[in-house]
């Protein structure tokens, strides 16, 4: 079952990096591919208006 959740980007500061909250019930479910400090991969998928992110094998 694919789980959706609304997040937020968010920025601290005056920077220009980004910083995308992802909700508890998706962080606690237990198909949550990722774990605090991982690097992930980020795509813009422009076409599609999407951003992509995937664990860095």
């Amino acid at each position: 079952m694919v789980l959706v959740g609304n997040g937020k980007i968010t920025s601290a500061g005056k920077t220009n990096t980004k910083y995308l909250s992802v909700p508890a019930k998706l962080v606690m479910d237990s198909n949550f591919p990722f774990e605090e400090g991982e690097q992930v991969k980020i795509t813009i998928d422009p076409e599609n208006k999407r951003l992509i992110v995937e664990k860095i094998r």
